[in-house]
């Protein structure tokens, strides 16, 4: 079987940009698509105190993430085989470790966390550097950007 595109999944913009491009690379190379969410919250859930609100697990988050992912990638090109995991690990571990099995990991140039105005953000930035495969980070149309450096910030 031939080596997978990995796509790290989180449920921010960045990351489903990433899935576009990876649904539309995986077609052109007829390769297998792997979405990938890691979190390491489940080691805690049940430990920290939730304040009594009624929030939904992480695990149900990253069920809908990845379930969310799945069907748009299904949509955006039915032929591509796809396939999920939740891991229970940092998503810089994670995602370095899967890209061993890889044909290149794929990542949104940042993802959910507040400092959105970064220009690459820190899982992406310690991913690119750690990884042992290709990665390829792509980024959303920005205003202002065009050319051939538009889509993928890093590769």
């Amino acid at each position: 079987m031939e080596a997978p595109l990995i796509v790290g999944v989180d449920g921010s913009g960045p990351s489903l940009t990433a899935v576009d491009w990876a649904v539309d690379e995986a077609a052109r190379r007829h390769l297998p698509l792997r979405l990938v969410y890691a979190s390491l919250w489940e080691r805690y859930e049940g430990v920290v105190p939730t304040g009594g609100t009624d929030r939904p697990s992480e695990q149900v988050m990253a069920e809908h993430v990845v379930a969310s992912a799945l069907e748009r990638a299904r949509r955006r090109d039915p032929e591509v085989k796809a396939s999920t995991d939740i891991l229970p690990e940092d998503a810089v571990s994670a995602l370095v470790d899967a890209g061993d099995t890889a044909a290149a990991l794929v990542i949104g140039s940042r993802g959910r966390g507040g400092l959105e105005g970064l220009l690459l953000g820190s899982v992406s930035l310690a991913v690119a550097a750690r990884a042992r495969c290709p990665v390829l980070v792509v980024r959303g149309d920005a205003p202002g950007v065009t050319g051939a450096h538009e889509r993928i910030l890093l590769g």
